[in-house]
């Protein structure tokens, strides 16, 4: 984290702002799909920014597919007691690589923000969340019975994290539909049992600093979720909302996904803003407002450009999107707005954005024509909203005919939702509204039967239309839960067929499962 000050600030001001406001890092993030999460005490209150899960510590897991009905091994550890003994000796010697038999076979636990668990929860005052990822460990806390506080979001940020919780839950679900329960404390938390996973393992099970065991719990259900929106109060961009008659919050748009935000928190002791992940230009969002971050007493800011992360592996290489490192130029007040705007929300960003996707659509069509099938496994909605309407596009120039399929719990729910919120939308996009344009032609491709959407893989109706080669777009949670799991069972021998993935962290157990 960094801390950008005013340069206006008098030295005085300075020093009762630090004394009056402290400042707790419980997680650095990594990522869009694991947001950093904090505590910031100010004017007496405290406030939580962002409760998300560490979706990547998923990949300790064995994917198990719910097609076969295989017997899940309730003792979860790989070795028994007996063994143990000569496995440590073993590992002490040589580190072997990952193997399927290195994973977890029980029902998975998800990973929480560290020491989130320390906290009392009837210590909270606010929780602000600035993207849907941000909220997913938050029903984790709002069934705490000692939990009071009021927890702000916008519109869209809500009803997206709402499905993709709703998303978790079904994909759990179905696991556990067929592979039963596991007791309240299974035998793979063990310590002894946990230190004889591989060291990229036990590294995500434990932490680098060996701190993070504690934040494992297993899954909310539905109800939670229910009880933890109802608690969500919606704001709208640039709305200010007081509380307590101290505090003064406002969201601004980040400019990363639908519905997210940075936020202001204005009190009299000082003037903050928190960023979160932000896009300065975006192909589906809202622009990144950086007007909100000026005149600010105090900045706190994690990551400015979600595009740093996205790799392009053409001719081997891997490149980064630009990124625009803040300056006391955001919160100068006295700076022509005009050359900001041109320096801030150009062109570049979006173009290559485009030529991501671009050569994404063209790496599907080549693995089509070659015979393979394609599985996109994505989550975050502007990236599979954009690849919605270009891979049909790119098909048809083509000339070639292959059914694409979204299979998901939540597919006409997210579809349905995206195409009538113009509001969290680009300008471009808004200016479809107008000329009678549907906001994204997915909207067509679906009335042209180019697109096809199934609740579940075991859909009667998919099974029925089903043919080869396909596109198929599914949420990945990791690549362990849901219908990917299939897929990948079904295509990962098939040298022609593609897997389309954000890069996750420990990509070596996401893949060593499908080797």
């Amino acid at each position: 984290m960094k801390h950008s000050c005013k340069n206006s600030i008098g030295a005085r001001h300075f020093q009762h702002l630090l004394v009056s406001m402290k400042f707790t890092c419980l997680n650095k993030g990594s990522g869009y799909y694991f947001p950093p999460s904090y505590i910031l005490d100010v004017s007496g209150f405290r406030i939580l920014l962002d409760c998300p899960l560490d979706i990547s510590a998923l990949t300790i897991f064995s994917p198990l597919t719910t097609q076969f009905h295989p017997q899940l091994v309730n003792e979860s550890s790989r070795y028994s007691s007996m063994d143990m003994e000569f496995e440590i000796h073993k590992r002490q010697k040589i580190e072997q690589p990952l193997d399927r038999g290195n994973f977890i076979r029980a029902e998975p636990w998800y990973k929480t923000v560290t020491d989130l668990h320390l906290w009392d929860p009837s210590s909270i005052d606010i929780v602000l969340i600035s993207s849907m990822t941000g909220m997913l460990g938050l029903p984790f806390l709002t069934r705490n019975k000692g939990f009071s506080a009021k927890i702000y979001a916008t519109e869209a940020t809500a009803s997206l994290g709402q499905l993709m919780m709703k998303d978790l839950v079904s994909m759990h679900s179905e696991f556990v539909h067929i592979y039963g329960l596991e007791p309240n404390f299974p035998q793979w938390l063990k310590w002894e049992e946990l230190e004889l996973l591989p060291s990229p393992l036990k590294e995500i099970a434990f932490g680098k600093d060996g701190l993070e065991l504690g934040g494992w719990r297993p899954l909310y259900s539905s109800e939670d979720v229910q009880v933890c929106i109802q608690k969500v109060e919606i704001v709208k961009y640039a709305e200010e909302t007081c509380y307590n008659g101290a505090l003064i919050l406002k969201a601004f748009s980040s400019g990363l996904e639908i519905g997210s935000c940075n936020w202001t928190i204005d009190s009299a002791d000082a003037d903050i803003a928190s960023v979160s992940s932000s896009m300065f230009a975006s192909n589906v969002a809202t622009e990144f407002n950086y007007h909100a971050l000026q005149g600010k007493d105090l900045i706190l800011y994690s990551d400015f450009s979600a595009n740093e992360n996205m790799e392009d592996f053409e001719h081997g290489n891997k490149y980064n999107a630009p990124t625009m490192h803040p300056s006391s130029t955001l919160n100068d007040s006295t700076v022509d707005c005009k050359n900001v705007d041109e320096c801030l929300l150009n062109s570049e960003e979006l173009l290559e954005e485009r030529d991501k996707l671009a050569f994404v659509c063209s790496c599907v069509v080549d693995s089509v024509r070659a015979g393979g099938s394609v599985l996109v496994a994505l989550v975050q909605p502007s990236i599979s909203l954009q690849l919605l309407e270009q891979i049909p596009d790119y098909l048809e120039s083509s000339a070639m005919r292959v059914p694409v399929y979204v299979i998901s719990s939540i597919a006409s729910e997210l579809l349905a939702f995206t195409n009538v919120v113009p509001e969290w939308l680009c300008k471009q996009r808004q200016e479809k509204l107008f000329s009678c344009q549907p906001l994204f032609s997915y909207a067509q491709h679906l009335k042209e039967k180019k697109l096809h959407l199934f609740p579940s893989i075991h859909s009667t109706e998919l099974l029925t239309n089903w043919q080869e080669p396909c596109i198929i777009f599914a949420s990945h949670w990791s690549l362990r839960l849901g219908p990917v799991v299939h897929l990948l069972q079904r295509w990962h021998g098939d040298r022609n067929s593609l897997l389309v993935l954000e890069v996750l962290r420990c990509l070596s157990c996401l893949s060593s499962q499908w080797r």
